[in-house]
């Protein structure tokens, strides 16, 4: 990441650059974020979703969205999944899965949800870039998303996208990869995840 944005810096803060210069700035710097997570963590974490009843998925703005994703996947490859708020889940209990996407870690309803969940001995997942943070610390299981803080001025010690987008979009892959390891732990065939996708569309 660093080299391509040395290079294109002065493009960056001056004129309008090109899609394929700013698509190329984001991809490094969603690489760079994931050339730096853990393996046990990630191993943690599909263990533990194939050990669940089921498996509930929360976050709030655009991180709520990238857990809906990953939520919709789980049910395409035949596990039971929810997403807190909606009207047709179930209650959680003992044997289920929170995974949770913050990343701050410090979002108060995400914090409280998690709280829920442990409340009623459900294993909870934090899925954050602060793995110091409130979330973090009621996680049984942390999956550390290592986002640099949003720089404003385009330099090479933060991300130039948005606020959180790049742990969003660190955490859209990620949770990708998560799927791909359970479609192939479970031998799940293209036709069996063809006929659980939704056909009221």
């Amino acid at each position: 990441m660093a080299n391509f944005l040395e290079e294109n810096e002065l493009k960056i803060g001056g004129n309008a650059i090109g899609i394929k210069a700013i698509t190329h700035i984001i991809l490094d710097e969603i690489l760079s974020v994931l050339e730096k997570i853990e393996e046990r963590p990630y191993e943690d974490l599909i263990s533990s979703i194939l050990k669940a009843k089921n498996v509930f998925v929360t976050g709030q703005g655009r991180s709520g969205l990238v857990s809906r994703t990953f939520a919709m996947r789980l049910t395409h490859i035949g596990l039971n999944a929810y997403c807190v708020g909606d009207a047709t889940t179930p209650n959680i209990d003992r044997g289920d899965l929170l995974i949770a996407c913050s990343s701050s870690g410090s979002t108060h309803i995400t914090r409280y949800i998690a709280g829920l969940a442990k409340k009623a001995s459900a294993t909870v997942v934090a899925v954050t870039s602060h793995k110091n943070s409130p979330l973090a610390g009621q996680a049984d299981i942390i999956v550390e998303l290592p986002v640099q803080e949003v720089s404003t001025d385009y330099k090479n010690d933060g991300s130039i996208q948005f606020r959180s987008t790049l742990f969003e979009q660190a955490c859209l892959v990620y949770l990708d990869g998560v799927i791909l390891s359970l479609v192939k732990r479970l031998n799940s065939s293209e036709n069996e995840m063809h006929r659980r996708h939704s056909n009221l569309e």
